[in-house]
């Protein structure tokens, strides 16, 4: 009986789909993330305007004195 000779383009095919199985949910989770970072940074441009907050109040008092 001949021995079969192993299918290289089959095992080549099972380990490319791993690969890029597994990069792209790499990519995938690093994406939500930046997706949440954006949001956060996005939301914090939405103030405008001058706001006096304690630490300007206590700046202007020290200047009056």
């Amino acid at each position: 009986m001949k021995k079969q000779q192993p299918d290289l383009n089959r095992r080549s095919l099972l380990k490319a789909l791993t690969i890029g199985g597994t990069a792209g949910v790499a990519i995938a989770a690093s994406g939500v993330s930046v997706a949440h970072a954006t949001e956060n940074k996005s939301q914090e441009k939405h103030t405008e305007g001058y706001h006096e907050t304690a630490h300007i109040r206590s700046y202007y008092n020290s200047l009056r004195s």
